[in-house]
């Protein structure tokens, strides 16, 4: 049987469900995607035999859910922003209203958008919570077992209280890695979004561009790229930018990119410059190097046609490609192989300034 996710609102009876959910073999988690750092960790999450959780932080991302396991059961409980609101004023913690409201209207929002879009979704109210037609309905939609009315019985008898102080004291410790996983699911939210369908190879043009040109119309797809490595998207605008606009304009480095209807579905950047091994010899390096995954086999077109550019400018002696390309999967040896280069060496990185 699949894993469940129940999402929901804070206050809305969420550590609750999680002990009356676990249950037989079954295990039923609270919160556990606070404790995510990595897509891999959810994965790995999700892999678990009879495991459940209960959220109330990860509506926004349950389009993640359904890329990675589309099979999940799921039910959504909505309780009405206010009623939160005053839930969390009687634990005496200190908040803006008019900020926690907004940002809890948006995550109910995404509950009504789960109840709609997931199919076989089972959506209750909290108030629906107080009557066992309404758990025994959640128990089953969850758990392999029919429902236990001694169980549900005992259990609800039971006032079961999550540390709120704790969960704000966990979220602003692990703020920078929580925000940082959240920058990865995001982008690729918007990009599932934006391009749902992949588009053939055959109505992909390729060309040679400018570094500025290359920037302004490939942010979208550099964004799948850091994700791909493990960084958030907003990270382009830590690299060095203002240095290859430069080596850009000094005509020592050539952008091939892919497009389809001016969507960018793949680049490849590589810097010329003269040999430090002969003398008289240019040597082009490839740095740069990414292809839509919705396009298999557009990597290897885009070394082809770099390559030719490369014979029919006439200027080009060398060209050497790293094999440690971060984010380029396990056979870009194999793509080397086909074009007729032969090993030379690998690439390692060390940092001086963590030694």
């Amino acid at each position: 049987m699949p894993p469940f996710v129940v999402f929901s609102l804070p206050r809305s009876r969420t550590a609750w469900l999680s002990k009356f959910l676990t249950y037989g073999d079954w295990y039923c988690g609270h919160e556990e995607g606070r404790h995510a750092r990595t897509i891999e960790d959810i994965s790995s999450w999700l892999s678990l035999q009879n495991t459940g959780t209960v959220e109330t932080a990860a509506s926004p991302w349950w389009r993640t859910l359904r890329r990675l396991k589309p099979e999940t059961n799921v039910v959504v409980i909505r309780r009405p922003v206010e009623q939160v609101l005053d839930s969390l004023t009687r634990l005496g913690i200190a908040f803006d209203r008019a900020a926690m409201a907004k940002g809890l209207e948006h995550h109910d929002a995404k509950l009504r958008q789960i109840a709609a879009r997931w199919p076989g979704a089972l959506s209750l109210t909290y108030a629906d919570l107080e009557q066992e037609d309404a758990c025994k309905a959640v128990f089953e939609k969850c758990l392999p077992y029919p429902h236990d009315n001694a169980w549900w019985e005992y259990v609800s008898a039971v006032n079961i209280q999550c540390s709120m102080p704790h969960l704000i004291r966990y979220a602003g410790a692990f703020r920078q890695q929580m925000d940082h996983l959240g920058s990865i699911l995001r982008h690729q939210t918007l990009s599932e979004i934006v391009f749902k369908r992949p588009i053939s190879n055959d109505g992909v043009t390729l060309q040679i561009e400018p570094f500025a040109d290359f920037l302004r119309d490939s942010l979208p797809l550099i964004g799948d790229h850091l994700v791909a490595v493990g960084e958030p998207p907003e990270n382009v605008w830590s690299k060095n930018i203002p240095l290859m606009q430069t080596v850009s304009d000094m005509g020592n480095m050539q952008i091939v990119t892919a497009k389809s209807n001016g969507r960018v579905f793949g680049y490849l950047m590589t810097i010329i410059s003269p040999s430090f091994e002969r003398v008289g010899i240019q040597t082009a390096v490839q740095t740069t190097f990414y292809a839509s995954p919705d396009m298999p086999g557009l990597g290897m077109k885009m070394q082809r046609y770099s390559l030719e550019r490369f014979r029919e400018e006439g200027r080009i002696d060398d060209v050497l490609f790293r094999a440690g390309v971060r984010g380029s999967g396990p056979n870009i040896a194999s793509v080397y192989k086909r074009l007729g280069a032969v090993p030379y060496g690998d690439l390692y990185h060390l940092s001086l300034r963590n030694t």
